[in-house]
């Protein structure tokens, strides 16, 4: 054997120790981050177990291990030390538990984004701190794409009540929330009352919603499906609400798998799904 093709021998074996050296150990709290990360051809190591994500996201997470989070700290530090990883990516719900991490040596990142607008940007984000910046390239043309099919023009704009239920407690997406952003996408007139929170949700007085009188009402459990008997008695058992709309006319409806609450890089199709099923302004 020629000293060149002993050499040429040495390099062919060496590259795949060194390209798997090269990867990361990645957590991926937010089910944002881990559907993203799957898309561009990067498994995480451990996906955050939460009741968040959509079933679209359930799927691709299928077979990589769930990491229990807890309130409001998010994982535990002692099974984080035990995982090692070389970056968590996190978002703004799990956030007072991140200093902690990032004591540990973890790199924590937040790269949820909380504006449809965002979401481009921070699937390049992703891309770039994996080494994907290609294929985060690819995927964001895919997701521009979808969201401009979705967000076509249109002449009917029914006023649109979401609503986030608790027990017996009926709380308002505002146009800040995630849900509030993609029914304005897809050609909704919000119904707010004029209220405004950080937060993205404000109770509304019975007052303020008859006075709204919305054409449609989307109701969203939250937590788990008990809460959605109950949030379905609340409305359509209230004297009140009775004389909207969207109650007469039997316009009130019920989303179930967390696409009003969780941001996704299925953004498009989501937008159209609320104008298809929902909002019927195609």
């Amino acid at each position: 054997m020629t000293v060149l093709a002993a050499v040429l021998m040495a390099f062919a074996m060496a590259a795949p120790h060194a390209e798997a050296a090269k990867q990361k150990r990645v957590v991926a709290i937010s089910p944002f981050a881990a559907q993203t990360m799957i898309q561009l051809g990067v498994k995480p190591i451990r996906v955050g177990q939460t009741i968040g994500a959509t079933p679209r996201q359930n799927r691709m997470f299928r077979g990589i291990k769930k990491l229990k989070l807890s309130h409001p700290n998010g994982p535990n530090l002692e099974v984080m030390a035990k995982l090692n990883p070389d970056i968590v990516f996190t978002s703004s719900r799990w956030s007072k538990g991140s200093s902690a991490m990032r004591r540990l040596g973890i790199r924590v990142i937040n790269a949820d984004p909380t504006r449809v607008t965002q979401v481009p940007a921070n699937v390049s984000k992703i891309g770039r701190i994996l080494g994907r910046s290609k294929q985060a390239r690819r995927l964001n043309l895919s997701i521009r794409k979808g969201i401009a099919r979705a967000t076509r023009t249109t002449t009917k704009h029914p006023k649109v009540l979401v609503v986030l239920g608790i027990g017996n407690t009926a709380m308002a997406f505002l146009k800040n929330s995630w849900g509030g952003q993609l029914v304005q996408k897809a050609g909704g007139s919000l119904v707010t009352g004029g209220a405004t929170n950080s937060g993205g949700f404000a109770r509304l007085s019975d007052e303020v919603v008859v006075a709204q009188n919305p054409d449609i009402i989307i109701v969203v459990p939250h937590g788990n499906s008990n809460d959605l008997s109950q949030v379905a008695d609340y409305i359509l058992n209230n004297e009140a609400w009775k004389t909207t709309n969207a109650v007469k006319n039997k316009k009130v409806y019920v989303s179930v798998n967390n696409e009003l609450l969780q941001a996704g890089t299925d953004v498009g199709p989501t937008i159209g799904m609320i104008r298809s099923k929902w909002l019927k302004n195609w």
